[in-house]
């Protein structure tokens, strides 16, 4: 008896000895069953659905377990115990083939089958198996979609004896074939459309961008292009973006992407190229997946320079759609967010943000400068000043410039920047910084600082501000926690690294403390501030020999530094070895007439001698001076002698520190 309604054609895959009934869910051998759990039945669909492509551990795991948390060991037993019942006493990796750090490639010949012999009624002509094969699929590498997903399943049909009677059938095949030809048109025009990456992207760095031509390069512009989609793709809230600062040492040509990507710990990479010729600026950007190496989304742009912003625009939101990210309102906003509409505004911006970088003395400067250019083209440009602002805090609390002499620019960059954008992060993390380190006015430091993270929780550099913030009221342990997530969010930030060796040492955890300056040396061996932190550390655990060792290497690599030389004074001091601290002493004393330093410096050095009264007139001149290390001082475990003394008692309470 014929079947009443229409039965769906049953699907199969075969490769070498082996069936797959997919409305079944078995796999056979030679028509015996294979035994499979169902985790790893999926696991080989997956496999073989990706026949010869590369599939990453990332997306089996979120294939077969898309709502577990699940460790990659489970994965590789679930591979294993798939090796086994496809080989039986023969090569385990005949069909599965191991991709060192990436995942597995199914490496048989797959053949696909469609038996619709159980949609058609039982005659002579219709009782075998009417065999599909799949089209053979040339696969672009360069292509941001994976063809083999697109185009599912471009038919071809195999030629063999087959009865065609009566017009229904022939009105069948002609509606079947009507069907496939509009499915294959759909997925082919959509190829361009479809860039959703297989895994979800949690984090992207921006590299800096590189020039098309080696023989024209312009340094501001590529880093700057990098800089503005930063700040761009930083208002998104559902991926975490590397911050300018963290993918600087990347402008050199020639580097692998990939390998940047793996080092800076993020899932996907934007890379660029950039020229500018006379007043045409032309661009080529790829959105790359670092776990294999996928173009997620490619485009090219040649406009005139007029239209810098529709490029970031356009730059900024085609990532975006690549990416799969469904943005609130106003998200869409801040991410067409326009911060000037004046191109040479921008311009001098750019070469600020450039100079600003570079993080020296003649680097400051020049930033300051064209910042300055920058705002007087556009007075409402509100991230000019608030590089401003951060260009001045940085010079005083250096020491490149005495602090008295450029917190109260710092404030005036920090407080226009906030009233021309509330929603600008950057202008109150700035007015937070200053309220900080130079007015110790906790409550309103704390205030900005939480705004800053309100608006952009995954701003490493406010939640650092803010681990400074809840060190200066106490609270050390809040103060730990967002250290460790400023590092979260920048994994590969010295400064950051170093913080938490600080945060170790103020909690009085001096081994955990010298554990935690072993990430730093990994990350910069040459970095001044953990050098001589180690030091401390040592002295503190009564290791004098090797805070002595600790300093004297910092010595010979960085020369006569004030902060090592203070370092080292105060544990010459402390271990009885006063005429060598004496000496060191005086030596900071000469240093300071000729140039300005932090007079915390020499505070310390008089304090491992046990002369509070020189420490506390070098801790009266920090305060004339508003130095911002002051913000410490109540903290300072080398400091504790002098809390007795009503005179530092007051110091305090004048700092803003409670009685």
């Amino acid at each position: 008896m014929a079947p009443s309604g229409p039965v769906k054609p049953k699907r199969y895959y075969e490769f070498g000895s082996f069936r797959i009934d997919l409305s079944e869910r078995s796999l056979l051998r030679e028509g015996k069953a294979v035994a499979l759990t169902p985790k790893a039945y999926q696991t080989l669909i997956v496999l073989i659905e990706n026949n010869t492509r590369t599939v990453t551990k990332q997306e089996l795991l979120e294939r077969v377990w898309p709502d577990t948390f699940v460790e990659e060991i489970t994965l590789a037993q679930n591979i294993s115990t798939l090796r086994k019942a496809l080989a039986g006493d023969r090569d385990e990796n005949k069909y599965i083939e191991t991709v060192p750090r990436r995942g597995y490639r199914f490496v048989a010949d797959v053949r696909e089958f469609l038996d619709d012999a159980s949609a058609s009624p039982v005659n002579e002509a219709s009782t075998d198996a009417l065999p599909y094969e799949k089209s053979k699929e040339t696969t672009d590498p360069n292509s941001p979609v994976d063809t083999k997903r697109d185009i599912d399943h471009s038919l071809t049909v195999s030629t063999r004896p087959f009865n065609l009677r009566g017009p229904v059938i022939w009105f069948g095949l002609m509606v079947g074939v009507v069907g496939i030809v509009v499915v294959s048109y759909f997925f082919l025009t959509n190829r361009g459309r479809q860039r959703h990456p297989i895994m979800k992207v949690r984090s992207i760095a921006v590299l800096p961008f590189t020039p098309l031509g080696p023989d024209n390069r312009d340094e501001t512009l590529e880093l700057g292009m990098a800089d503005a989609l930063i700040t761009k793709l930083s208002n998104i809230r559902q991926i975490v973006v590397r911050p300018t600062s963290s993918i600087l040492k990347y402008h050199n040509l020639g580097q692998d992407p990939l390998a940047i990507g793996r080092e800076q710990q993020v899932d996907s990479l934007l890379e660029g190229k950039i020229q500018l010729s006379g007043n045409r600026v032309r661009v080529t950007v790829q959105l790359l997946r670092v776990s294999d190496g996928l173009s997620l989304w490619a485009a090219k742009f040649d406009e005139t320079f007029t239209n810098i912003f529709s490029v970031q625009d356009s730059i900024s939101q085609q990532a975006v759609d690549a990416l799969a990210l469904e943005l609130s309102d106003e998200q869409q906003r801040q991410l067409a967010k326009r911060y000037t509409q004046d191109t040479e505004a921008y311009r001098l911006y750019v070469k600020g943000r450039f100079f600003w970088n570079k993080f020296n003395s003649e680097g400051l400067t020049k930033a300051i400068e064209y910042f300055n250019q920058a705002i007087a083209i556009d007075p409402t440009y509100a991230l000019a000043y608030t590089g401003l602002s951060v260009s001045y805090n940085v010079q005083g609390a250096f020491g490149i410039v005495p602090p008295s002499e450029t917190w109260t620019e710092a404030r005036r960059a920090a407080q226009k920047g906030v009233e021309l954008d509330d929603a600008l992060a950057e202008a109150h993390s700035a007015l937070g910084g200053v309220k900080l380190l130079y007015e110790w006015d906790w409550p309103s430091a704390g205030k900005e600082l939480k705004r800053a993270i309100e608006l952009n929780p995954n701003n490493a550099e406010a939640h650092e501000l803010y681990a400074y913030y809840y060190q200066a009221i106490g609270d050390l342990d809040k103060a730990l926690y967002e250290i460790m997530l400023a590092q979260k969010l920048d994994p590969v930030s010295v400064v950051i690294s170093d913080d938490l060796v600080q945060g170790f040492y103020y909690s009085r955890n001096y081994d955990d403390a010298i554990k935690a300056r072993q990430k730093v040396a990994e990350l910069d061996p040459h970095f001044l501030e953990p050098i001589y932190n180690l030091g401390q550390a040592y002295e503190r655990k009564g290791e004098y020999d090797r805070a002595f060792e600790e300093c004297q290497k910092a010595l010979v690599v960085f020369g006569r530094d004030p902060a090592i030389l203070s370092v080292l004074s105060y544990a010459y001091g402390v271990s009885g070895r006063r005429n060598e601290a004496i000496k060191i002493a005086n030596e900071l004393e000469t240093m300071w007439k000729g140039h300005y330093y932090s007079p915390i410096n020499l505070a310390l050095a008089w304090t491992g001698l046990g002369d509070k009264d020189k420490a506390l007139v070098w801790l009266t001149k920090a305060y004339e001076s508003r130095d911002p290390q002051l913000v410490w001082v109540k903290l300072e475990p080398q400091f504790e002698i002098l809390h007795s003394d009503h005179r530092f008692q007051s110091l305090l309470q004048r700092i803003g520190f409670a009685p």
